[in-house]
């Protein structure tokens, strides 16, 4: 059966350069200018019909000799502003921009005035999320997003609130949805957040006043198939507002919220080539594993009889790719659960951190890097009454893969998804 996966359909791309040019006032007078460098920050994009919107800044580091025949330096920021055609292009679209600057040319036009020239190259892509059923055959093998479900639920949350100050009428309540955070079970999505509503209201002054609170929430989605260790993606809408006022300072609320939760899994598979549509995948390099040992040997702040349990997990993982093979650094963050000599249980955290490499053939600087650990085991000594030794086993699976353009078969569309 050929997977219904989540992919970016490619809309259209193009290419814009923009010059860029400035006047600077030097600190101090230059008799020579060294070199300038440039790099591109801040950038903001936006879609419209046909065109994509860029904005950003050129941060630059002008490095000049001075008449004391020492080098200096100075910062400088140039904002610029400009557009790009993409046929199709259209609002809420997503739009993916790889800014590169082509040269950078200057002119002391006096010894405190400098003039600059920067072509500024920018690759822009516009992406369609759409759901589609794939064709497997025997094309590159590819990582993707399988979609093992979705659905919608509708909560009502009611709320008495109590005013700060008497009102005589609520003119507006306005509601949002903070903070989310999901827990996969079987067959089963639970959603978890705040409301932050903003209720504004006339006094018994006639003065327009605001109170806002934060309401706690909690409400499970049915996802047949869901299992720990999916991903899931939430978009919540609120949909409908009510309010009573049942006294000067009670006020009865009801908010309506709708969650739309999808749950997907990465899966890699290879595609059939052929007409049907145009996707930016990430295509698997290749993948390998590694275990390590960290140890450590940590003094608790108080004696102990007896150690109850160690749980562990893996915490800021970054990843640099060389030559044939990944860095992987990280934290073992371990909570402590011991026993004291008065026999009450106490609690210490400590984090290990951690550094390897792991050897993949093909892997190049700039590729994607998908790590996935595993305490696999936790071995504990008590040395002493303070000193404990800690020995955890930690597997590290690491796969690297590269972004490209792939024509692949498919069948039966579904259309667009935007999140």
């Amino acid at each position: 059966m050929d997977p219904l996966v989540r992919a970016e359909v490619v809309v259209g791309e193009n290419t814009r350069q923009v010059l860029v040019e400035s006047t600077v006032t030097l600190g101090r007078p230059a008799v020579k200018i060294r070199n300038i460098t440039a790099t591109v920050r801040d950038l903001t994009t936006e879609v419209i019909e046909g065109k994509v919107i860029v904005q950003g800044v050129i941060h630059k580091q002008i490095f000049f000799v001075g008449e004391d025949n020492i080098v200096h330096h100075q910062p400088e920021d140039v904002s610029f502003s400009t557009f790009v055609e993409i046929l199709g292009a259209a609002p809420g679209l997503n739009v993916e921009v790889e800014p590169s600057i082509s040269h950078i040319g200057f002119t002391l036009l006096n010894p405190t005035t400098l003039h600059q020239k920067v072509v500024l190259e920018l690759f822009v892509k516009v992406t369609e999320t759409q759901q589609l059923n794939v064709l497997a055959g025997t094309g590159p093998l590819v990582r993707l997003d399988q979609v093992i479900g979705e659905n919608t639920r509708q909560e009502l949350i009611e709320q008495e609130v109590t005013l700060g100050t008497p009102a005589v009428k609520i003119t507006e309540i306005r509601a949002t949805v903070r903070e989310i955070t999901t827990d996969v079970i079987e067959d089963k999505v639970i959603v978890q957040g705040v409301i932050h509503k903003q209720i504004f209201f006339v006094g018994e002054d006639n003065v327009e006043r605001h109170q806002a609170e934060e309401v706690e929430f909690s409400t499970f989605v049915d996802i047949p198939g869901a299992v720990s260790g999916m991903d899931v993606e939430v978009v919540p809408t609120v949909e409908f507002v009510d309010f009573i006022l049942l006294s000067p300072t009670t006020l009865l609320e009801k908010v309506v919220v709708e969650f739309f939760v999808k749950v997907t899994q990465s899966i890699q598979f290879n595609v059939a080539l052929g007409p049907g549509a145009l996707l930016k995948v990430e295509e698997v390099v290749g993948e390998n594993t590694t275990q390590i040992l960290a140890e450590s040997t940590l003094t608790l702040n108080r004696p102990a009889v007896k150690i109850r349990e160690i749980v562990a997990r893996v915490n800021e993982i970054t990843t640099e790719v060389i030559e044939d093979k990944v860095i992987v650094q990280g934290i073992i963050h371990k909570q402590i659960f011991y026993i004291g000599e008065e026999n009450v249980e106490f609690h210490q955290a400590e984090d290990v951190p951690f550094s390897t490499f792991v050897e993949i053939p093909g892997a190049r600087p700039g590729m994607n890097v998908h790590v996935e650990p595993v305490i696999e085991t936790i071995l504990f000594e008590l040395l002493s009454s303070t000193s404990l030794l800690q020995k955890v086993v930690l597997e590290l699976f690491v796969k690297v893969t590269e972004t490209v353009q792939l024509q692949v078969a498919v069948a039966a569309p579904y259309g667009p998804y935007y999140l």
